[in-house]
């Protein structure tokens, strides 16, 4: 009888115990959530090849540049002294449609998002490669 006690003494502290670990949740974000916000634009790199000829643009992105992806569908953004707006649409995991443009999402993080987009016309190659890093990441708020 006493053993029986023991055991039941064992067991209710026992359960007792396991109410209190807490199981840890952890919610992942879409790709459609982590391109929102506001994005500074760190380089844009463009190159078009016609008739075996390649020309290459490099533009990098100067204080103040930005994209910022709204929950409307609509990213507005302002870089080479320009402001302008676009609309998009995330497709899937490494899809986006920028306009009429579908690029591939080579890079998406908590900090950094890197957009590529080919086409081909007959005898004409167009690729750009956008690079983004988070506004807040770029903004530096440490005093030290």
């Amino acid at each position: 009888m006493k053993m029986i006690k023991k055991t039941m003494i064992f067991l209710l502290a026992g359960a007792s115990v396991f109410p209190a670990c807490k199981k840890t949740e952890t919610t992942s974000q879409t790709t459609a959530q982590k391109v929102l916000g506001k994005w500074a634009l760190v380089s844009e790199h463009s190159s078009e090849t016609s008739q075996g000829r390649t020309i290459n643009d490099i533009y990098i992105g100067m204080a103040g540049d930005y994209v910022d992806f709204r929950t409307d569908g609509k990213a507005y953004y302002y870089f080479d002294n320009a402001f302008d707006t676009t609309t998009y649409k995330v497709i899937s995991d490494n899809l986006m449609k920028v306009e009429w443009d579908t690029s591939t999402i080579k890079t998406l993080t908590g900090t950094s998002f890197i957009l590529h987009n080919k086409q081909s016309f007959s005898d004409v190659t167009t690729e750009t490669t956008l690079t983004l890093k988070k506004y807040s990441v770029i903004l530096n708020l440490d005093y030290n």
